[in-house]
């Protein structure tokens, strides 16, 4: 048996580990004017990061439901992040509401991929199909789900810090 059904639990806690500490942070802002801070030149505000995180939990949950059960992955819809996050208008969304979209659909996403026998290889390495560029394993997604969340948590610190 390999190591890698621990890696994966260990992925699932940094997960967990990233949203009790996002939650933690936007919730404990104390100064309204942080919202509009960005982090820096064109980059985001907290809300742009809290939208984009839920819009990624949900495409990744769907991605993984329809990969475990060999169905066709849904599709991207072309435009860059970037495009995706200013065409939802998150800048000019509640933060607080953004957070708790994002915590329920995270708890969804991590719910679902805990529930994943651990030690199916052949589940966790089969490839995506055309539909998101083939190749992508479920195992890839999860190994970049716990790093997307952190590279966004550290984000949010970069624009507290301000």
């Amino acid at each position: 048996m390999t190591a890698m059904p621990r890696y994966r639990r260990w992925q699932i806690m940094a997960m967990e580990k990233n949203m009790l500490n996002i939650e933690h942070i936007v919730t404990n802002i104390s100064d309204p004017a942080v919202f509009a801070k960005r982090d820096g030149g064109d980059g985001w505000t907290i809300s742009e990061v809290l939208g984009h995180l839920a819009d990624t939990d949900s495409y990744f949950l769907a991605r993984a439901q329809a990969l475990t059960a060999g169905e066709e992955l849904p599709a991207g819809s072309g435009k860059s992040v970037d495009e995706r996050v200013k065409d939802a208008g998150y800048a000019e969304q509640d933060a607080n509401e953004l957070l708790q979209r994002w915590l329920k659909v995270s708890a969804a996403y991590h719910e679902f991929m805990a529930s994943l026998p651990e030690d199916d290889e052949d589940l966790w390495e089969r490839p995506g199909r055309a539909a998101d560029g083939g190749g992508f394993t479920l195992n890839d997604q999860l190994i970049l789900s716990a790093y997307h969340d952190l590279d966004h948590l550290h984000q949010i610190v970069k624009i507290v810090r301000q």
